[in-house]
């Protein structure tokens, strides 16, 4: 459960004492069996039959969600294709309606710029590869495609375009080319540093891919050196840029590969200076602020519940989600986190390690909610699927185990977390059975 939160290389970068700060064990879910017990009217059924049905089912939340600056859409599985689906049609409704224009994945910042290229390209002949080569695995699937190429439909008609960007950090050498592509014309400096970073970061990316494959001998001293060399150069690099005249299409472009970058080698910055972890959620925080820094403009997240939720999974843990919390302080009052969760069926998951755009997706069975969980609680009301405002639970928002599967196949006792569903999320989308997301 640890990879759903940390970042890459936290285990291998730590000093003992630290690491083991962290590797604390998470609290156990409270014993209280009792079934929920809820007014009719605080349940609100949704019909998925259609998008139109739905999209009538959910205007009192689409209500909420007006005019806040940032609209996180959590995950209760990083697999669940109702999710995606569910997701997608309450997004088209933000963009259609409320004018949202951009949504931002929990996927590496550079590479969601690579597809975003096509979503603003006259014709799309397949966008299988493009997602295959810029997309984690846990988003390579029949329903992110289908909100993509929507979103390309829409931006071929509209003059105001969609966007697709994201919030995570995990890879750099997307971010690297992307800065050597923008800074071709600039001084024999800045285009040094541009080469050296591309080879820091085609290293330091294969070191990530290659923690899954135990045959391959982990050489941390040169992980670490190279990690540290490639912090330094993205420093140099910015100061050099101070000094050099972009314009204004090079500017927005250049600042978001620089900061990808940033929170990319953070992984060896914090270890090394302030002898902690890097926090990977309050980075994705950082690069969601980063998104809405224009006057008037708005993003819908795509993360998982962990990381949405303004409550750690784990307190106490420099890791244990809550990017919610960070985007909360940032701009109060101006955060609205949905989460969704379900009881049964199949979810898509991978057995490797550390999630990677090669990383091997299949269907595995979800184990039947635990005993005296939100998810056994929520199983036992009447529709199918329904969502229901938090602050409406009262009484009944005692603290109970939620679970957060993260792209591992693990569902069991060790994916519980206790919970006041209220300290974490506006409102939860409860869908009892969810079926694994279809593969590209």
């Amino acid at each position: 459960m640890k990879t759903l939160f940390r970042s890459l290389l936290a285990a291998t970068l730590l000093t003992a004492p630290v690491a083991a700060a962290s590797a604390q064990t998470a609290p156990a879910a409270a014993s209280d069996t009792a079934r929920i017990t809820l007014d009719a009217s605080v349940v609100n059924a949704v019909n998925t039959q259609s998008y139109f049905l739905f999209r009538q089912a959910v205007q009192p939340l689409i209500k909420q969600m007006r005019g806040k600056k940032v609209v996180a859409l959590g995950e209760g599985t990083h697999g669940s294709a109702e999710f995606y689906k569910l997701r997608f049609w309450l997004t088209r409704i933000l963009m259609e309606d409320e004018g949202f224009n951009q949504v931002a994945l929990e996927n590496t910042y550079a590479d969601c710029y690579r597809l975003n290229q096509a979503m603003h390209s006259a014709t799309i002949d397949d966008l299988k590869p493009l997602m295959k080569k810029h997309l984690l695995s846990i988003w390579q699937n029949r329903e992110t495609e289908e909100m993509l190429n929507w979103m390309h439909t829409y931006n071929t008609s509209h003059l105001r375009k969609l966007e697709l960007t994201g919030i995570d950090g995990m890879f750099g050498t997307t971010a690297a080319e992307v800065l050597r592509e923008q800074l071709t014309t600039a001084t024999p400096e800045v285009k040094a540093l541009t080469e050296q970073l591309v080879q820091r970061t085609q290293y330091q990316d294969k070191v990530w891919v290659d923690l899954n494959d135990r045959s391959i001998p982990f050489k941390r001293p040169e992980m670490l050196a190279n990690g540290w060399a490639g912090y330094e150069a993205t420093e140099k690099l910015e100061k050099a840029l101070a000094n050099l005249k972009l314009t204004q299409r090079q500017r927005p472009v250049v600042a978001g590969a620089l900061k990808n970058l940033h929170h990319y080698f953070d992984t060896f910055y914090q270890p090394k200076v302030n002898k902690q972890e890097s926090s990977r959620d309050s980075l994705m925080a950082e690069m969601t602020r980063f998104l809405v820094r224009d006057k008037g403009s708005k993003v819908i997240v795509w993360a998982h519940d962990a990381h949405v939720s303004r409550r750690l999974a784990v307190p106490g843990d420099n890791n244990g989600g809550g990017t919610g919390k960070f985007l909360e302080r940032m701009f109060p009052g101006q955060y609205f986190v949905l989460g969704t969760t379900t009881a049964t069926g199949t979810v898509a998951a991978t057995k490797h390690r550390f999630i990677s755009s090669v990383s091997p997706m299949a269907s595995y069975p979800l184990e039947a909610p635990v005993a005296g969980s939100w998810e056994a609680s929520l199983q036992a009301l009447t529709p199918p699927v329904f969502y229901l405002n938090t602050s409406q639970l009262q009484a009944q928002d005692v603290r109970r185990g939620h679970r957060l599967v993260g792209y591992s196949p693990d569902s069991g006792k060790d994916a519980y977390f206790p919970f006041k569903l209220s300290e974490a999320y506006d409102a939860m989308l409860f869908v009892r059975t969810t079926t694994a997301a279809t593969p590209l």
